[in-house]
């Protein structure tokens, strides 16, 4: 049987708003081209019933993407802007949604072969928090990345990191147990306890995320530092 290139992991009700949602995990046949995060595969967390790009304009994204301050509706009194979500959700999550939105759902553990042990990315677009926890624990040996603007609701301190923009939300972040990953407006910016993605230009692209693993949350007694990147 041929390997599918895409795998629905969850159809059901948005931990955020209740409204239907889809996570749909991609890469499984063709490598990403993406130089910075080296071949992950990709989850897309999506509303079944709205285009992610209409569902920005409309303000359903909320199912997906939560409190996230970059949110369209949140950043810019609903009007898409240039200084919002980084994601083009016309492109790739638009076509991804369009052709595999009505796809059965994988079984887990039939997804975990499929997965083979590769490094997954939670939420390519969307929060891993709109997502019941179960999904994430059915691919739990899998290593990844994630970010989370929802820590201060949910307890994914274990898969993911907190997504945050201050010092404030850091500390309050860290209190959950939560490694932090910051968008910083330049490197002086840095905070005692975080370094540069080491994936980031401004940190002379060393590695990729696949390779590096930073990002995958915190672990009992974790030591290691906390995440920043410079915004481009």
């Amino acid at each position: 049987m041929t390997r599918p290139s895409t795998i629905k992991l969850y159809d059901g009700p948005s931990e955020l708003d209740g409204k239907r949602i889809v996570v749909l995990l991609t890469g499984l046949r063709v490598q990403s081209s993406n130089t910075k995060t080296g071949h992950m595969l990709q989850t897309w967390i999506l509303r079944h019933d709205e285009a992610p790009h209409t569902a920005q304009k409309t303000g359903k994204d909320a199912s997906v993407c939560g409190n996230c301050p970059l949110r369209p509706a949140l950043f810019n009194k609903g009007e898409v802007s240039e200084r919002s979500c980084y994601v083009r959700t016309f492109q790739a999550p638009r076509s991804t949604w369009a052709a595999n939105r009505n796809l059965p759902v994988t079984p887990l553990p039939a997804a975990r072969a499929l997965i083979g042990g590769r490094n997954v990315r939670r939420g390519s677009y969307g929060d891993p928090a709109a997502v019941p926890v179960w999904v994430w624990l059915g691919i739990a040996d899998v290593p990844g990345t994630g970010y989370t603007h929802q820590w201060q609701d949910h307890s994914l301190q274990g898969h993911v990191m907190a997504s945050i923009h201050t010092p404030g939300q850091r500390k309050a972040a860290k209190a959950r147990g939560y490694r932090t990953f910051r968008v910083l407006r330049n490197v002086r910016k840095l905070q005692e306890g975080e370094i540069l993605c080491p994936a980031s230009k401004e940190a002379g692209a060393k590695t990729t995320c696949a390779k590096c693993g930073l990002c995958n949350g915190a672990r009992p007694d974790d030591k290691r530092k906390d995440i920043a990147i410079v915004a481009h």
